[in-house]
């Protein structure tokens, strides 16, 4: 069911107030932010103490919709729902917006439970790196046109399990006939998160989020699912409305599946023992790889930030931020690269106190726009090694093509 762009009837009511109820219209943008607009306010007989931040903003609302192009009922709840019109007179008017919302394909007479026990991510990205299918097709067009084409759905790849998760590939499926002379079968890869206990959506999206980063460093992209779902401890399965953008279509320089599969067990375990350990390194470095609008030098100040904590904590506490620069570029296959590794360390460092400091007595030294991008690219490279090393995949990784070879300047 294609949601978006799309008016719905239903009722709607926010949590502990079920006998309260509003009939409104639900509109679905395509980006995914749900707006309910209605004549009567949500918050009526609401006292202020059972709203989250005022009248202005209520934690979750839940509803049953029906869609104007087919009589079929959905299940909705509304995240983080704020007000953004009201206007009085002789037509009462309110609207609000929640751009985290989820949706039911169906029914739940337990919509108001708000724990949560699987997640379930995708994207193409995803898709593309998993080489295992159900497909089966043969033809021969030798005389007659005779195409066979099959399905059979592969059985789920299981990566780890603990105390805590259980986590596996799980293939899906999807047929039709809508139409005379036209059919299709579409399959779609999904990474599924089972959770021992039950948890609120936001403690999900935590988990989910750790997930997403080791993809990113194991997919060596800016990596963020485009499909969400979440299963509750009702069994039914809620979609996430808001649409994030995939980033890239083609992945290289990626941990091979065969490889991650054959020690995702000890791969995963290392990721989830770690995070106490990294969470410093970890943060700083997802709060700009694969984030639009950060500025180049910034993200530049925030990778020569991660190498120099990951070195001051792991390797030596005394050293100069130069020479911590000069070993982690020493130890790293990048270093075929650079043509003087020393030379190249006094001008990363010489760059970040210009930009830290502002000192005009490094801006002459200190590396332009365009070699502060280069530099980012191969920062992400060490920084991601690092981490590679971290959660114990023993490989050499190649250096990208993309990275061209750099010349310092005599300084």
């Amino acid at each position: 069911m294609e949601y978006y762009d799309k008016y719905y009837d239903g009722i709607f009511w926010i949590q502990g107030n079920e006998e309260s109820k509003t009939i409104a219209t639900l509109y679905i943008d395509s980006n995914g932010d749900a707006i309910i607009s209605s004549i009567q306010s949500l918050t009526t007989n609401i006292h202020l103490d059972n709203l989250d931040g005022g009248w202005d903003k209520i934690d979750v609302v839940f509803g049953y919709i029906n869609c104007h192009d087919k009589s079929n009922t959905y299940s909705i709840k509304l995240y983080d729902l704020w007000k953004i019109h009201e206007s009085s007179g002789s037509l009462t008017k309110f609207k609000y917006k929640s751009s985290n919302s989820f949706i039911a394909s169906s029914y739940d007479e337990n919509i108001c439970a708000l724990k949560y026990k699987t997640i379930m991510i995708s994207s193409d990205i995803f898709n593309d790196w998993v080489p295992k299918s159900g497909f089966k097709f043969s033809s021969d067009t030798r005389e007659i046109y005779v195409v066979s084409h099959n399905y059979e759905q592969p059985e789920k790849i299981d990566l780890f399990r603990n105390n805590n998760f259980h986590i596996y590939i799980y293939f899906r499926a999807y047929a039709g006939y809508p139409a005379r002379r036209n059919s299709y079968i579409k399959e779609e890869v999904f990474l599924n998160i089972e959770t021992t206990d039950s948890f609120e959506i936001r403690e999900l999206y935590r988990i989910k989020t750790s997930i997403e980063r080791l993809l990113n460093i194991l997919l060596f992209v800016p990596f963020q699912s485009t499909k969400s779902e979440f299963k509750s401890v009702s069994e039914k399965t809620y979609k996430a409305l808001r649409k994030n953008k995939e980033f890239h279509k083609v992945i290289s320089k990626k941990i091979e599946f065969e490889k991650f599969t054959s020690n995702s067990q000890a791969i995963l375990s290392n990721w989830f023992l770690k995070q106490d350990k990294l969470e410093l390194i970890i943060n700083n470095f997802f709060s700009v790889y694969g984030h639009e609008g950060v500025l180049i030098e910034n993200k530049f100040l925030t990778y020569i930030s991660v190498l120099e904590n990951y070195h001051k904590n792991y390797i030596d506490t005394k050293a100069t931020l130069k020479k911590r620069l000069k070993y982690l570029l020493d130890n790293s296959t990048i270093k075929a690269k650079i043509e003087d590794i020393e030379n190249y360390a006094e001008l990363l460092k010489i760059t970040r106190h210009y930009h830290i400091h502002l000192e005009e007595k490094h801006e002459e030294k200190a590396l332009k726009l365009d070699e502060i991008a280069k530099a980012n690219v191969l920062l992400e490279f060490v920084i991601r090694e690092l981490f590679i090393n971290e959660i114990g995949i023993d490989e050499k990784i190649e250096n990208p093509f993309w990275i061209k070879k750099i010349e310092t300047k005599t300084i």
